[in-house]
C-alpha cells in the first residue's frame, strides 16, 4: 500500500511541476530571437493543460519564386512543444 501511495504522489508531483512550469508565448518569442531571420515568423501558440504547442511559419518574402506563372513567397513550418520550462522542436 505504501508503494502505491508513493507512486501516486510522484505522478501528481510531476503533473503539478509540468503545469506550473509551462512556458509562455513571450518565452517562445525570446527562444527564436537568436535565429537570424529577416522577417519574424507567424506564431500560432496553443495553450494546453500541461504543455504548450507552437507552430512557427517562416515566410521568405525577399526571395520570391515563380510557380505556375505566379510569383509566390516560399514558406516553411516548424512545430515546437513547450514543457517543463523549455521548448523542443518536433520536426
Amino acid at each position: 500500500m505504501k508503494f502505491r501511495r508513493s507512486i501516486f504522489l510522484f505522478i501528481i508531483g510531476i503533473i503539478l511541476i509540468a503545469y506550473f512550469t509551462k512556458p509562455s508565448k513571450e518565452r517562445f518569442i525570446a527562444f527564436i530571437q537568436p535565429a537570424n531571420h529577416q522577417v519574424p515568423p507567424v506564431v500560432d501558440y496553443q495553450d494546453k493543460f500541461l504543455y504548450a504547442s507552437v507552430t512557427a511559419i517562416y515566410v521568405d518574402a525577399q526571395n520570391p519564386v515563380t510557380e505556375a506563372g505566379h510569383l509566390v513567397a516560399p514558406a516553411r513550418k516548424e512545430t515546437y512543444i513547450g514543457l517543463l520550462g523549455k521548448y523542443w522542436k518536433l520536426d
